[in-house]
């Protein structure tokens, strides 16, 4: 009898055992091959000749393309996964910062780009994607029929990809696109406003030694949106680059795409509040970036309201 309990024990140990081991597993994996990072969306400028629909393409590609290659990783969306959020935390925060400046973009551009008039409804499958859809909250899981936030998110995806594929076309679904001076206006805008709260997250008093690598990735999230809406713009709108200024410009692109480069092996706060430790301040290194594209962004409205 000892000996059939001692080899139920035996068996319910080495399951245990499996089973912790299947986790650790899949979190090494996890945190070896997910990347907090994306690629940027980087169209070519489109021909004075390109259609609505080509132009309407890039727009939502600049909304949609982070958050779209967040979830086609290897692991894809981490945020509500059971385990993952607790250890692989960096490409966490990036992809929350990715959904928090996707949810804006999408209703500024619908807004601006997808109706003819203030006054006119918007595309339903934009107000779908704003207002159902991306404004899901990132952490519920779900299965099968029930939707998560990954099942969610995709549907917006397809929403913004249906809409500009619609565009130009006969129908009663055909989408509108309508892009005028105010709107570009509105869009860089938006892209300040983004700026301006990465900053506002980097430049936390009370962050410390150990969140400050969540705070550097959601910041880079956030910013991963706001430059591919930017050069998606500057793609459809050529104009932009001369009203706006070329050397603004160019050296908003540029801290844009520091930013997405942007990826120490371990970040370090600078070791103590002021920051003049020996140890480096990667918060501060890239606050410096994303600064500066806020004060060219500030520069490129100053300069188109002239």
């Amino acid at each position: 009898m000892a000996v059939k309990v001692d080899l139920k024990k035996n068996k319910v140990v080495a399951g245990i055992a499996g089973v912790v081991g299947l986790v650790v597993i899949y979190l090494a994996a996890v945190g070896i091959i997910s990347s907090p990072s994306t690629d940027p969306y980087n169209p070519e400028p489109l021909p004075a000749s390109a259609t609505d629909q080509e132009r309407a393409m890039v727009i939502a590609k600049g909304v949609t393309s982070a958050l779209d290659q967040t979830m086609s990783s290897a692991f894809g969306w981490l945020p509500n996964d059971l385990l993952a959020p607790w250890v692989i935390d960096n490409t966490t925060q990036y992809q929350r910062g990715v959904i928090y400046a996707t949810r804006p973009a999408s209703e500024v551009v619908a807004q601006e780009v997808g109706r003819y008039g203030g006054r006119d409804t918007l595309d339903p499958r934009l107000v779908n994607a704003t207002s159902r859809f991306f404004s899901y909250s990132e952490n519920v899981w779900g299965f099968w029929w029930i939707y998560d936030a990954e099942g969610k998110f995709r549907a917006g995806i397809k929403n913004w990809a249906d809409w500009a594929q619609s565009v130009g076309t006969e129908g009663k679904n055909a989408g509108v696109y309508n892009m005028k001076s105010d709107d570009v206006y509105n869009i860089i805008k938006y892209c300040i406003s983004m700026t301006d709260y990465a900053l506002g997250v980097l430049n936390e008093t009370n962050i410390s030694h150990f969140q400050s690598d969540n705070n550097v990735y959601y910041a880079k999230g956030i910013c991963a949106v706001t430059g591919n809406l930017l050069r998606a713009l500057l793609a459809v709108d050529a104009s932009v680059i001369e009203r706006g200024g070329s050397e603004n410009i160019t050296e908003a692109l540029n801290r844009f795409k520091l930013i997405d480069d942007f990826n120490p092996i371990y970040v370090m706060a600078g070791g103590n509040v002021t920051g003049d430790a020996m140890m480096p301040n990667h918060v501060a290194a890239l606050a410096r970036h994303i600064d500066v594209a806020n004060n060219r962004l500030n520069d490129i409205l100053a300069t188109m309201a002239r």
